[in-house]
């Protein structure tokens, strides 16, 4: 059974394992370095809370909850689901990144992981989310597709020196 469920301390030891995999893939993951910084686990757990509250966060800061997703116990990936949108997250970040473990990619569960975020979304009241990728991820671009994202356009970041895809998912 696949769950996707905010971290706890009980999912210290997978996580550990997940970031360090990251590491030896060389995986290309935007918000690596902020899970590189659970050497204190329960400072991250604290940060992971902080940041679902904007009253906690500096106010040019989008509130967001973290999720692990689990397959059979087994940690497979994770999201970041952001409650509103500021600053450059309205380019390319968008509401939701997501990761899947390199041991795990190209087995269907970035499909099933969006979804999941998607569902969480839903949950939280939002009518859409933005959801984006570099254009040369053919495999984020999938996933997006297969979970009816619709292309709206690129965008270059100048900064990053990157292209990104931007991609809207509504419901009623």
């Amino acid at each position: 059974m696949i769950i996707a469920k905010e971290f706890t301390e009980q999912d210290k030891e997978q996580l550990l394992d997940m970031v360090n995999e990251i590491s030896e893939y060389n995986a290309d993951f935007e918000g690596l370095d902020i899970i590189r910084s659970i050497e204190d686990y329960d400072l991250f757990l604290k940060k992971l809370e902080k940041w679902k509250h904007q009253e906690q966060i500096s106010p040019n800061c989008s509130p967001q909850t973290t999720f692990g997703v689990f397959d059979n116990e087994t940690l497979i990936g994770g999201f970041v689901l952001r409650h509103v949108l500021k600053g450059s997250l309205i380019d390319h970040g968008g509401n939701i990144g997501y990761l899947v473990r390199p041991s795990k990619r190209k087995m269907g569960y970035g499909k099933i992981l969006l979804k999941l975020a998607l569902e969480k979304a839903k949950d939280m009241g939002l009518k859409k989310v933005l959801v984006t990728c570099r254009n040369d991820n053919i495999g984020s671009v999938k996933v997006i597709e297969s979970n009816s994202g619709k292309y709206e356009n690129d965008y270059y970041d100048k900064s990053l020196g990157k292209n990104y895809r931007r991609y809207w998912i509504e419901w009623e």
